[in-house]
């Protein structure tokens, strides 16, 4: 072996033992400033995004109880239809039993109360029970708390009346979804 190769290897041993040292006492990790500097971030982008995210729900809340409602007018609207072709009386009708059954559709009850309809699910109200006599109603108790809406035991429910439309002559022509009372507002 010649003296330079010796001293190539002894200078390279020499280096990684001191690469290899180096790395021992190198700690991987964030500093505490790295870490404060990432939680601020997330907070401020939290700040934002959480009531953003809450205004998109309640838009999303909104429009689906739209469409629902005019899914349901026109399911009336078809069931009307249907009994006058048929030359069959007009009655108040349950526009649920004419749609495809939507998965938050809590059923028909004779009194629709916050413990068989729960939040985000349509009802249906016979009118059959209790204090309404016969006011038959389609209800939606909302998720997201509404600006206004009609409270009873401080829930709040979007009320539709479901009501047979009469001619001058009081014949019956067809049936309405009205609000009831028309005040509810996103």
């Amino acid at each position: 072996m010649y003296l330079s190769e010796v001293w190539y290897a002894r200078t390279n041993d020499v280096e990684n033992s001191k690469e290899s040292s180096l790395m021992r006492n190198h700690q991987e990790g964030f500093t505490l400033l790295e870490l404060v500097l990432i939680i601020v971030i997330i907070a401020v982008l939290a700040v934002f995004a959480i009531p953003l995210y809450i205004s998109l729900s309640k838009n999303a809340e909104e429009s689906s109880v739209q469409y629902e409602i005019q899914s349901l007018s026109s399911a009336l609207n078809i069931y009307s239809t249907n009994q006058l072709v048929n030359g069959l009386p007009i009655t108040v009708h349950n526009p649920f039993n004419d749609m495809n059954t939507l998965s938050n559709y809590a059923g028909s009850f004779g009194d629709v109360e916050s413990t068989n309809c729960p939040p985000g699910y349509w009802a249906y109200q016979s009118g059959d029970a209790g204090l309404n006599g016969n006011w038959v109603v389609v209800v939606y108790r909302p998720i997201s708390t509404l600006a206004q809406a009609f409270s009873y035991d401080g829930i709040q429910w979007i009320i539709y009346q479901v009501e047979v439309v009469q001619d001058s002559n009081g014949t019956a022509i067809g049936m309405a979804l009205i609000e009831y009372p028309p005040l509810h507002q996103w």
